[in-house]
């Protein structure tokens, strides 16, 4: 009896679009949570690889010898590096590298890719990135000047275990062993340098360090695993799975929409036939165990071809996120499913318990009077709780995402924005004379039952949103930054250039007439207090970071003075204005810097 129900009623388009809507629901939730839930493993699985080490200490300045020892002393693995970029030459062609300072120990995890296979930097020797060899026509066997000192080209550098970007690293890469740095000369006072060092262990080991660890810390250093990692695969991780709860929660609410639409007309269709099938004797507990049927039927239909349609979805998103996933990813759990089957189940019973409510209600004397309407849960009742349902769904499914949130706040206030519309036109037309009978017919349905009519526009307006959403993401965040800039801002910068340097480099550049902007003298200090009070626990960015410090007898024209006087006396100071309003600094205030060791 079931079976021929349902076959009967399979041939409604309202309940075709239902089943569409729930299978596309099943099929989105499931293959983003299967990636999202793939790359989570894959990543607790690989990070050591990634990073070549379970957790980094980074730091803009040598940490004391006694923190490594202490590492040691609890069992785990220590590495030290030190990235800075400088010159080199070979013979008298110039080259800029980004120079990577290992010790012996590097890689603790993954695999250093090498030309010939197998070569580590050692004492006197280098490994070279292709292009560097290439730029400065150079081959393995071949010497290099770094700074003061001439190395062995021992081979080549194909790939780095925990290579990442940042402005500072866009050169190619130059190798070489941590003892040979001091001979360089290339670390002079203000140069910018970055101190890292790789801890490997057991959890409980990094666990019983990182407490001991932790309170010691100054806002100069930074300790992470991949999860808080900045690198090129951290933050390409972090950008596809940003993509994909996107992704997920636009489906998630086109579905509701769309189920919402389809069930309220097709249970609106079948009034009558319930209410003759009342008349003809069939009693309240028949007739649900009928319509309870047949919504189950349509439920298991749903799930399975939108289980196959989840796993087609899946293997298509894999081949697009390639550039940004890991290699190999490890097979998915079970969560997938349940999220699937768990968010089919809310969104059918969230939309289509009302509706089903309503079917159930009619009276047998709807078949000779057709304006004999149940009332059930008011519709201005039952949208708010169903919303907050919804949200409290989406929440626990996405967490607090920033996401999450801006996206559903522009529902609601699209949401609100159409149904005050909606009301306004409603009352434009309630008071207008129409001549045209379909038009009469059409406006008389709208109005009488405005509340479904205002949530009907809502639920289409929000799809639409969502849609113009999608197509508004595809814009590049890089040609908005780039427009944002002056159009003569720089495009290359020099940076470590000692002052024996400066005369001879000026010189190079006019030999290639190369006109630089200006030379400024930069060294490198914390601001560590504000008129005697401590800057430590403050939120700003600029106090968790070292501040470049300049000095000039003029003032460039493009740094207007708006306060104060010019030049500043001995002892005074000149101030970014927006670094001096977010930390409240004004005229007359003192602040104190801490450079290397002194005050």
């Amino acid at each position: 009896m079931i079976a021929r129900w349902f076959w009967r009623e399979w041939r409604s388009p309202s309940l075709i679009i239902v089943w569409l809507a729930l299978s596309l629901a099943v099929a989105c939730v499931l293959a983003l949570g299967s990636i999202s839930d793939r790359m989570e493993k894959g990543l607790s699985q690989q990070s050591r690889e990634f990073m070549a080490g379970d957790r980094t200490l980074q730091s803009s300045r040598e940490v004391p010898k006694a923190w490594l020892e202490e590492a040691r002393k609890r069992g785990l693995n220590v590495g030290e590096q030190l990235t800075f970029a400088t010159m080199t030459f070979a013979g008298d062609t110039p080259q800029l590298a980004s120079v990577k300072a290992v010790d012996s120990v590097y890689p603790m995890y993954g695999e250093l890719q090498t030309r010939p296979d197998g070569v580590k930097p050692q004492p006197g020797s280098v490994l070279l990135a292709p292009r560097l060899m290439a730029l400065l026509n150079l081959k393995t066997g071949d010497t290099i000047d770094v700074g003061d000192v001439t190395l062995r080209i021992a081979g080549e550098v194909v790939q780095e275990p925990d290579s990442g970007f940042n402005p500072f690293q866009m050169a190619p890469r130059l190798m070489m062993n941590m003892a040979d740095v001091a001979k360089t000369g290339a670390i002079q006072p203000g140069s910018r340098v970055m101190w890292r060092y790789k801890f490997g262990g057991t959890p409980q080991e990094l666990a019983g360090y990182e407490s001991w660890l932790l309170p010691q810390l100054k806002p100069e250093h930074r300790w992470y695993g991949l999860e808080e990692d900045d690198g090129a695969l951290g933050k390409s991780l972090e950008r596809s799975q940003q993509f994909l709860l996107l992704s997920a929660l636009l489906t998630l609410l086109l579905a509701v929409a769309a189920v919402a639409v389809a069930m309220s007309h097709y249970c609106r269709s079948r009034y009558d036939l319930v209410a003759i099938l009342k008349t003809l004797g069939a009693g309240r507990a028949q007739l649900r165990k009928l319509i309870i049927g047949q919504w189950l039927m349509v439920l298991g239909l749903s799930a399975v071809t939108g289980g196959a349609i989840g796993l087609l979805f899946e293997n298509i998103l894999l081949v697009l996120l390639k550039p940004v996933l890991p290699a190999d990813l490890p097979p998915a759990s079970l969560w997938p499913w349940l999220w699937a089957l768990g968010a089919m189940t809310v969104i059918s019973l969230l939309v289509g318990l009302r509706p089903y409510r309503l079917l159930l209600a009619p009276q047998p004397l709807r078949v000779l009077r057709r304006d004999v309407v149940a009332r059930v849960w008011p519709l201005k009742i039952y949208l708010p709780v169903a919303c907050a349902v919804v949200v409290a769904l989406l929440v626990g499914l996405m967490g607090g995402s920033m996401l999450l949130w801006a996206v559903l706040a522009g529902a609601v206030i699209l949401a609100l924005l159409c149904g005050l519309v909606g009301w306004m036109l409603l009352n434009v037309l309630r008071g207008m004379t129409l001549t045209s009978l379909p038009l009469r017919l059409a406006v008389s349905r709208l109005l009488r039952q405005p509340w479904s009519t205002l949530s009907q526009l809502s639920a289409f307006s929000l799809s639409f949103m969502l849609l113009a959403l999608l197509l508004v993401l595809r814009g590049d965040l890089l040609d908005r930054w780039q427009q944002q800039l002056p159009p003569e801002s720089p495009n290359y910068f020099l940076i470590n250039i000692a002052s024996e340097q400066v005369a001879p480099l000026k010189a190079f550049l006019a030999e290639h007439q190369v006109i630089p902007q200006t030379f400024y003298p930069i060294v490198r200090a914390r601001l560590t207090k504000i008129n005697g009070n401590p800057t430590e626990g403050q939120q700003d960015e600029s106090l968790n970071r070292e501040l470049n410090l300049t000095w000039q007898d003029t003032r460039p024209a493009h740094n207007p003075l708006v306060a104060g006087h010019w030049p500043p006396k001995p002892g005074e100071v000149s101030m970014e204005e927006g670094l001096a309003k977010r930390l409240n600094v004004k005229l007359g205030d003192s602040v104190t810097f801490m450079g290397d060791t002194q005050a």
